[in-house]
């Protein structure tokens, strides 16, 4: 399966510059007055991020009075009481790095005076807003709380009718700050989420978050079925939840995101009739194959598969257009946590699904500006070896929107009517 990414609670916190932990990992009221909080803006590469303390803004170039080191989300709670007097008063900024340990971005230098403090319920970081459709299986993330033990997720369905009540469609608890939900909101409707962050006895430590709101609609004229790189999400620790590496963000056109991290080319056939008929699409992406042939599944398998697809949307009167199956880089998968090694014969494998692929009436070839020289996915391309980044995923929505928008006028023109 997809290895999938880092939770963004994994925080590995480093105070190194003359300041102690402090009260770091005790337990702390819920409104605890000496907590602040940080957040900014994504960065394209950044597999974690540092955040750096200044004394004021001429000495931005000198050493910093204060940092915090190996942070996998864009956010950040800490203790006011652990951090120098010059911080306090000083400014700060989060600066992106990659796997490498290079920096790749920076924010704006901001006085720390003008930090959230004292926050009492978690900061909700997704961009479900400004996608067209939520995805089938949307993933839950947000800041991890100072001192949290764990967290409580609920999901709500608003009623059809004034007179019917709120239906709570899930319910979980959990130790990460992303959550991935296995089992897909398919039922259309007004829907809302929310989450606290509990003790260690399991009792409230934060207020709740404030409802963010969903809608799920149907139908949804075009559609992509697909793993992990249809689903979204990249450079290690960015859930699926951030628009950044998702590739249908590019694609021009509203596309119902219909991925699920880990799938092979079996388990999306599996699961056609429930993921796919309820948004009724009439034409439906498919892009498959990636978790068959890293893991050594014979490309005749794979592209039984893939076969058996096509004829469910031939007889439901959807068409299908398959996109070839992204390589990967077996080299950078061996330095990724928890990533299993790729099988020997995988070029060969991924070969024969792309040339069936494209023997197909309706086939997008996205492989061929990937690839090095030596067949693997461009390590540029990619921090984990296996998913594709920023610039590729970028690549993959543009050219599938515009093989859509140019093959299929009457049915992109009448999109989001």
């Amino acid at each position: 399966m997809f290895t999938r990414y880092l939770a963004a609670g994994a925080l590995c916190l480093a105070i190194v510059i003359g300041i102690l932990p402090g009260s770091v990992g005790s337990a702390a009221p819920r409104s605890a007055a000496y907590k602040l909080r940080l957040s900014w803006d994504l960065m394209p590469g950044a597999v974690t991020y540092h955040v750096l303390f200044f004394s004021d803004t001429e000495t931005k170039t000198a050493p910093p009075v204060a940092q915090y080191r190996d942070i996998s989300a864009p956010g950040l709670e800490l203790d006011m009481r652990a951090l120098p007097e010059q911080a306090l008063t000083g400014y700060w900024l989060a600066q992106g790095v990659d796997r490498e340990g290079r920096a790749v971005g920076e924010s704006v230098l901001r006085p720390l005076r003008t930090a959230e403090m004292a926050p009492t319920a978690p900061l909700i970081l997704d961009d479900y807003k400004g996608m067209a459709y939520l995805p089938v299986y949307p993933v839950y993330a947000w800041v991890p709380v100072l001192n949290a033990s764990s967290y409580e997720v609920e999901v709500w369905r608003e009623p059809d009718t004034a007179r019917g009540k709120a239906e709570r469609v899930r319910h979980f608890y959990t130790y990460e700050s992303v959550l991935y939900d296995e089992a897909g909101l398919r039922l259309v409707g007004h829907y809302w989420w929310r989450v606290r962050a509990l003790d260690g006895e399991g009792r409230g430590y934060s207020d709740w978050s404030a409802p963010t709101p969903w809608q799920i609609n149907a139908p949804t004229p075009v559609a992509a079925l697909g793993d992990s790189i249809t689903h979204g999400g990249g450079a290690i620790s960015t859930p699926p939840c951030r628009t950044l590496y998702d590739w249908e963000t590019y694609a021009t056109i509203p596309v119902k995101n219909i991925g699920f991290s880990g799938d092979t080319a079996a388990a999306m056939a599996d699961r056609f009739e429930a993921d796919v008929l309820p948004f009724k699409p009439r034409l439906l992406v498919v892009m498959g194959g990636v978790n068959d042939f890293r893991s050594g599944t014979p490309a005749a398998v794979t592209i039984r598969f893939l076969r058996q697809i096509a004829d469910k949307c031939r007889a439901y009167g959807i068409t299908p257009v398959f996109v070839t199956a992204t390589p990967i880089n077996p080299q950078r998968m061996a330095g990724s946590f928890g990533m299993e090694e790729a099988a020997a014969n995988w070029q060969r494998n991924q070969r024969q699904i792309n040339d069936w692929i494209m023997a197909q009436p309706y086939a997008v070839d996205v492989t061929g500006a990937l690839t090095d020289e030596h067949g693997d996915l461009r390590s540029d391309y990619t921090a984990d070896g296996l998913h594709p980044d920023y610039e590729a995923k970028r690549y993959i929505g543009e050219t599938i929107g515009r093989y859509v928008t140019t093959h299929f006028p009457t049915i992109t023109d009448k999109v989001g009517t």
